[in-house]
């Protein structure tokens, strides 16, 4: 048998897959995947409330768009007709369940924040009644006045 490093097999699906189609097409399917890559990067750091992590992953996102816009751009009409060779439907689909999760995840996040500034803010208040207010107390009684 062949060691890994030995015979005609060797490099793997990396070198097959540059074997055909173009450079362009191989480095599109390359960014997508780095794309997916950073889109999990930034749902790991919402979900472990990492600012810094956040703002990088996003920064290498930003980067990595415009790589892909670059790169769609330069293909060609047969670079097109080869697209699922290369797996790039199935990287945008995962694309855009990461999208979906991590717009999910966001918006819960900002709820919590939410939540926990009215109750921040709600504790000591003193009530109408004397009593010290906390988070979800009801307002008083409110009266009209009708002589106005």
């Amino acid at each position: 048998m062949f060691a890994p490093s030995e015979g005609e097999f060797a490099g793997g699906a990396v070198g097959y897959r540059v074997s055909f189609g173009s450079p362009e097409l191989a480095a599109l399917a390359t960014a997508l995947n780095s794309l997916v890559s950073a889109s999990d990067g930034v749902a790991d750091a919402v979900t472990r409330h990492d600012r810094l992590a956040l703002v990088r992953s996003n920064e290498q996102a930003d980067a990595l768009v415009d790589e892909v816009n670059r790169l769609a751009e330069s293909l060609t009409p047969q670079d097109r007709e080869m697209l699922g060779e290369f797996g790039v439907p199935a990287l945008c689909e995962q694309l855009a369940v990461g999208a979906r999760r991590n717009a999910y995840l966001i918006e819960q996040a900002w709820a919590v924040d939410a939540a926990l500034m009215r109750l921040l803010v709600g504790i000591g208040k003193v009530g109408p009644d004397g009593a010290v207010g906390g988070y979800g107390v009801q307002p008083g009684a409110a009266y009209l006045d009708r002589g106005a």
